[in-house]
Order: structure tokens, then C-alpha cells, then sequence
């Protein structure tokens, strides 16, 4: 008969890691460290904090927003609020991250002002529908004036 899942908790994991002794605690992170760079990103910055951190989550974000263009990468909001969110957790600090969430705003803004609109004919709408002579050229043809 299969076993009921329950739900996954803290105080789980947190009774266990009490039974711990320091030797094995050191060992758990040791594993954690290996596991992923986000790891070991997160365990340097709360641990050994120096002030280039925040230029390695600054690098993370523009990486994420504005990829190198003729790259393959796509661009990602998620990646990049994680990593805000990860030097948030990580640091505790509240002007780092406001920071960071100015850099996501302005190389989003950067990638837009070099690469253009993905969807310039979006911008080009009015209230009352469409219009379709912004597409293709500055000027407005006659037959679109009047109406």
C-alpha cells in the first residue's frame, strides 16, 4: 500500500538538523556548497560578505534582461527577479537590492532603446482601434486622415 503524502515542512527539516552535531552540520553545507552555484553564491554572501557581491547579482540580472544579442539565450524576468531575490536572502541588504531592481529597470530599458520594440505595432494602437499607416511610414496618408 502506497505511503500518504504529506506536505513538506520546515520544522522537519529543522527537528532533524537540532540532532546534528557541528562536525555534520559543516558536512551538510559542505554538500549544499557542491550542489549549485546558487548555492554557493548564497553561502558567500552570507557568510564571507565582501562588496563585490552585488556586482556578481548585477552581472546575474543584465545577463538575464539583455543577453548578449546574438547570442541564443533568451531573455528572462524570472531569472533575473530570482537573483534579486537571492541577494535580498543573502545579504539583507535593503539598498543592494533596490539597486538591483534598478539595474533589471534599466537594462531592460537599454536593451529596448538598442535592440527596438519587439512589438512596435502594439505602441502604434489608439483608443479607438488600430492604425496601420504608423507601421509603415512617419506620415499620415490622406485616405487614414480623414476619417
Amino acid at each position: 500500500m502506497a505511503e500518504p503524502t504529506t506536505r513538506k515542512k520546515w520544522s522537519d527539516v529543522k527537528a532533524r538538523l537540532e540532532a546534528f552535531d557541528r562536525k555534520g552540520l559543516v558536512s551538510l553545507l559542505g554538500d549544499l556548497y557542491d550542489a549549485s552555484a546558487a548555492n554557493r553564491r548564497f553561502l558567500h554572501s552570507r557568510l564571507t560578505p565582501r562588496s563585490r557581491d552585488i556586482e556578481e547579482y548585477r552581472r546575474l540580472v543584465t545577463d538575464a534582461i539583455y543577453p548578449e544579442p546574438f547570442s541564443k539565450r533568451r531573455v528572462s524576468v524570472r531569472d533575473a527577479a530570482a537573483a534579486v531575490v537571492e541577494c535580498r536572502r543573502s545579504t539583507s541588504d535593503a539598498s543592494g537590492t533596490v539597486d538591483l531592481m534598478l539595474t533589471l529597470v534599466e537594462a531592460g530599458t537599454e536593451k529596448v532603446a538598442d535592440l527596438g520594440y519587439g512589438d512596435e505595432a502594439y505602441f502604434a494602437r489608439s483608443r479607438s482601434g488600430s492604425m496601420p499607416w504608423r507601421r509603415s511610414s512617419t506620415r499620415c496618408p490622406r485616405t487614414y486622415a480623414r476619417r
